[in-house]
Parts: structure tokens; sequence; C-alpha cells
């Protein structure tokens, strides 16, 4: 049901992703057999010689290609996971509490093919909260120096209890009052990554709304096995790649479309090159994207009282007209005296982002 909420990922999560690469392993190891075997059909007096074939070259490029996927999955697990989750705790070590509302919009705009939006964009983990700025600056805990905190805020976030709430505890970072975040949603976010963490506040208001089965969430750290996994998919393809690498060097005086000298280029490349670039560096520049969009993003209210991109289904009037106008003037005056703080008008309302 698209409607109950996830409090963490299924049990079997790390077996499925087990099983779902043996028959992929399985082609991996024909393969492997393939580049054992081709030197013994090397001959042109071996009447296999003449017969279809695939290039062991070519092998070695599906080899690689599969070493760079699985170094970024690697690197995933043991650099973006690890700096999100000690984000995500800084909020129970740090965080300071106000009142805010959670929008959320279960509604299917994309008729049959909804499903498989939800499935690429992940859109049903979403919804928006909506907080007051001037009660973040008026907690004795706040330390935010980029200017005067005025108006509401709204900004998207990772929800786990799928359905709207009003005036329920909304965790922000000291130092950066455009980083709310659901109380009761971080717990379950803490959940997914505990053995076992007691989710006790808002639980009754879920179980009553059929949006939470048990009151104590079980979970398990599955990020350690599939960080296992790829570490043995790792050791798996880099042995196969130098031993077809090897293999290649055999038989390439017998095939004019093998190279040894090409082999061992392609796996410098990829191994030097192209891994840590794609697998170190493009997650480090995801890491950046999304400890901005936790910390620093977020959208204040247009002049008339709107939010313009918020779902039909969610959009609500929070702030009147004259709080509205003056939050606006407000944000515009931090703009032209504070360099902290930057605002632009675009079509769907002012964004508000520390710099």
């Amino acid at each position: 049901d698209d409607s109950t909420p996830i409090l963490a990922l299924p049990g079997g999560s790390v077996w499925q992703f087990f099983v779902f690469t043996i028959p992929l392993f399985g082609v991996y190891c024909y393969f492997l057999y393939l580049a054992i075997t081709r030197p013994d059909i090397a001959d042109p007096d071996n009447e296999k010689f003449y017969q279809p074939r695939i290039r062991l070259t070519d092998i070695l490029y599906v080899y690689l290609t599969t070493w760079v996927l699985y170094a970024i999955l690697m690197t995933y697990m043991t650099y973006f996971v690890s700096k999100r989750r000690r984000l995500s705790k800084r909020y129970e070590k740090e965080g300071i509490t106000v009142l805010g509302d959670v929008l959320y919009d279960d509604e299917n705009r994309y008729g049959h093919c909804g499903w498989l939006c939800n499935l690429l964009c992940k859109k049903n983990d979403y919804g928006y909260v909506v907080y007051d700025l001037e009660r973040v600056a008026k907690h004795p805990a706040c330390d935010f120096q980029g200017g005067n905190l005025m108006g509401k805020i709204k900004k998207k976030v990772r929800i786990y209890y799928r359905y709207p709430r009003e005036q329920v505890s909304i965790l922000v970072l000291p130092q950066y009052p455009f980083s709310g975040q659901p109380k009761i949603d971080l717990e379950a976010d803490w959940a997914s990554f505990s053995e076992t963490y007691l989710v006790s506040e808002g639980y009754n208001e879920a179980a009553e709304n059929n949006r939470a089965s048990t009151e104590r969430v079980m979970t398990r750290d599955r990020s350690l096995g599939i960080t296992l996994i790829s570490l043995g998919w790792l050791m798996f393809l880099l042995s196969a790649s130098v031993f077809v690498c090897l293999q290649i060097g055999e038989i390439s005086d017998v095939y004019e479309d093998e190279s040894s000298y090409w082999a061992w280029t392609i796996f410098a490349i990829v191994m030097g090159g192209v891994t840590p670039v794609v697998a170190i560096g493009g997650n480090l520049i995801r890491w950046k994207m999304y400890e901005r969009w936790i910390l620093k993003s977020g959208k204040a209210g247009k002049p008339d009282g709107s939010y313009g991109s918020l779902p039909r289904k969610a959009r609500r009037n929070y702030l009147s007209a004259d709080e509205s106008v003056a939050s606006h003037s407000v944000a515009s005056h931090s703009v032209a005296s504070q360099s902290q703080v930057t605002t632009s008008e675009e079509e769907d309302g002012a964004y508000i982002q520390m710099a």
C-alpha cells in the first residue's frame, strides 16, 4: 500500500540484492571460462579457431565497466551514507525544537504511469515542512548570524510518516535556520540505521490512522551487508580483469583484434583515472548537493500569501497578506545588508538560501 509509511527498508533487502547479483555472477564466470580456454583454441589448426567468438578485449570492457559501477556503490556506502547519518544524528544532539506543519500529497497525477514515476523519482517519499523562522530566531540556542529571520519558510524534506500533520515538532540545527526536519520522521530515519529505536512521539496518532504497524521499529544496519557484497564483487572483478589482460597477452600474436598493450592501457586508465574521478568525485559532488539541500534550501511565501509550487491538495494560506508582505520586504532588506542570505524571485516564489 503506497499510503503506508516505510519506517525502514524491508528486512530482506540485503538478500534481495545478493540474489539479484547471482545471475550476473554466473554470466561473468562464463566469461572467465572463455578467457581460461581461449589459448587452447588460439591455433589455426584447431577446428574451433574459425568459429564465432567473444573477444577477450570485449570481456575486459565488461569487467571494467562493472568495476566502476561497484566502485561508485562502494564509495557511496562508505562515504556518502556515513556522512548522511552523521548529519542526521546532529539533529538529535544539537537540534532545537519549534512547532510547524508537515504537508503531504499522495495524489496520483500520472495515471497508470504513477508507479513508474514513484519508482524513479520517489515522489511518495517526500513532503514539505512549513515553520516560522521568527520562532527559530527567538530560541535561546539559535546561533544564526546571517541577519533577521522573519516570516515562514517551506522546504521539501524526506518523510517516513506519509500523511499531513499540523503543529508538530520540527528540529532545526542552531546554525542553520533553514534546516528544519520533522522530528518523528528523523526518528524513523535513525531507526533505519540502528539496531532498535523506539519511536514514541506521534506513534499513537500514526497507529490510529493506520500509518504505523509496530511501536518498536526493529531494524538492522543493512549497509554493511551491501558493502561486503560490493567489496566481494570488486575483488572478483579486479582479479578477473588482470587475468583477462594476461590471457590477451598470450593470444595477441594469433588474433589481430587482440592487443596486450591496449588491454593494459585501458586497465590502467580505468583503475587510475576513471574510478577515482567518477566514484570519489561523483559522490563528493552528490554529498555537497545533498548537504546544501538539507541545511540551506527553502522557499518563502510570495507577497500574496501563496507558495506557488505547493501541491494542489496541500496548498494552504499560511501567511496573511500583511505578514507575507512584511516578511518579503524584510528578506529583501536583509539581502541588501547581509551577504550571507540571498533571495531570488522566480515564477513560484522567492527562494531563501544561505550563501
